[in-house]
Formats: C-alpha cells, sequence, structure tokens
C-alpha cells in the first residue's frame, strides 16, 4: 500500500478540537459506537483484546475499557498529537492499553503481542483508495484471531448518487445547527471544527466530481465493501448500523476446522 500524505492530520489543536467536537457534530457518532458495544455484548465477547485502527482520541477504546473490565485494547494511529490526547483520556489504564504509532501501510501487525478478537475502525479506512481499503481489509483478515469479528465505522456512499450527495448536506446542515447549543471554550472548539469543515465542503461537495487520491475523502458503496469483505473470507457480514453517511460495516472470520 501506498503511504497516505497525513500532514493535514497533525496538529495538537485539530486533535483536541476533534476530540470535543466529534459526538456533537458527527450525526450518529455515539449510535455507532454504542451499536458496536451492544454486538459484542449479545455476542457475549470474553477476554476481549481489542486493536482499535486509526484510534484519534480514545473514545472507543475509552468506552471499551469500561464496558469490559478484562478487555485489553491496541490503540494504533500515526499522530503523536492525537496520541497524546488519548493518553490523557485512557491514563487510568495503564495495563490494558498498549501504543502502536504506525499508519495503515506499516507493518503494525508486528507489534501485536496477542491475536485480536475484535479489530475496529471508526472514520478512517475512508482516507484510502479503495485499492488500500481492500488490502487493509486483508491485512485485518489476517491479524484476527478465528472467531474474531472486524467491524468498520465509516463514511460511506449509499445505494444512489443522489442520496449520497444528500448525506454528504445534511453532515453541513447537522453541524451549522449545533451552534446555538453552544457557548464559551466549546463554541471556541465549534468554530474551530467548522474552519476545518469549510476545507472539507471544498473538497467533498463543490468537488465532488474531482479525481481522489490516498488522504482524501474517498467513499465508497457499503454494499462494494460487503463484497471485498465477502471475497477476503468474512462471515455473517453486514450492515449492522446505518445513519445517514454513516455506516457499520464488519463480518466474522470462521475457522474452516470441523
Amino acid at each position: 500500500m501506498e503511504i497516505v500524505n497525513k500532514s493535514r492530520f497533525h496538529s495538537k489543536s485539530m486533535a483536541s478540537t476533534y476530540d470535543q467536537m466529534c459526538q456533537l457534530l458527527v450525526p450518529g457518532y455515539d449510535l455507532m459506537q454504542d451499536t458496536l458495544m451492544d454486538i459484542l455484548k449479545f455476542n457475549k465477547t470474553k477476554d476481549l483484546i481489542l486493536l482499535d485502527l486509526g484510534a484519534g482520541s480514545g473514545i472507543l477504546v475509552e468506552k471499551i475499557l469500561k464496558e469490559f473490565p478484562d478487555s485489553i485494547c491496541y490503540y494504533l494511529d500515526f499522530s503523536d498529537d492525537f496520541m497524546s490526547v488519548a493518553k490523557e483520556r485512557l491514563h487510568k489504564y495503564p495495563d490494558r492499553v498498549t501504543y502502536i504509532k504506525s499508519d495503515f501501510c506499516g507493518y503494525w501487525e508486528s507489534k501485536i503481542a496477542q491475536k485480536p478478537n475484535v479489530i475496529t475502525s471508526t472514520s478512517a479506512i475512508h482516507h484510502l483508495s479503495n485499492e488500500n481499503k481492500k488490502k487493509l481489509y486483508g491485512k485485518c483478515y489476517n491479524a484476527l484471531e478465528y472467531e474474531g469479528w472486524f467491524f468498520n465505522i465509516d463514511e460511506m456512499k449509499t445505494i444512489h448518487e443522489e442520496a449520497h450527495l444528500n448525506n454528504l448536506y445534511y453532515w453541513m446542515y447537522h453541524a451549522k445547527k449545533q451552534k446555538d447549543t453552544l457557548s464559551g471554550d466549546s463554541l471556541d472548539a465549534y468554530n474551530g471544527w467548522m474552519e476545518k469543515f469549510d476545507s472539507w465542503k471544498k473538497r467533498n461537495i463543490d468537488n465532488i466530481h474531482l479525481p481522489k487520491k490516498d488522504g482524501d475523502d474517498i467513499h465508497e458503496s457499503f454494499l462494494v465493501q460487503l463484497d471485498w469483505l465477502n471475497e477476503i473470507g468474512f462471515q455473517e457480514t453486514d450492515i449492522f448500523c446505518k445513519y445517514f453517511l454513516w455506516g457499520m460495516i464488519g463480518g466474522k472470520k470462521v475457522s474452516n476446522e470441523l
């Protein structure tokens, strides 16, 4: 896989702003992650070993550590700034979190001492080209323990192009209407987010038909990505949750042994 241009993700202020605002300004952010938690509880996942790819400020890792007291987590991200924010968030769990600095194209598998039985990612994989998305899904399949699950919560195209464009516009509408609920430091963080959001609009709406490259927001249909998972060997694949632009797809690595 080619290395993604990551310069726009390196900023302590951006990492802090994202941490403060993502649950408010990303539609369905907690819905998606809480659905994941419900799936893990429904499947009675024990001795949970989680690998979170592009783990950012550590919000999902914290939820897992709280909900599953015996779990251990591998936090993976390429950004020192986001990792710094995550370490502050997760400082109560020094013996249960292993931090790995790597991008998706790196040899992160060699840094994992125990095979994970759950691999997750939230709003990160869409920055890869389609070719590299599929390669990463293959790496996740190989890294998983048998009977383990992979889940990707991400920005994805829906079935029709017009619906996808409406979903992009909805995110703008959702983010703008939150301003009236904020004040003080929260408003400062909101304004910082919205400055970045203007660039997002130019890339994804104003210039929607321009070619994309690794590092951009490269949205692919959840149906296409489910086909990739099936081709790789995942079973029980599904879109487990969908909310406008966001979907949670996943599948299970099943042993062929009887």
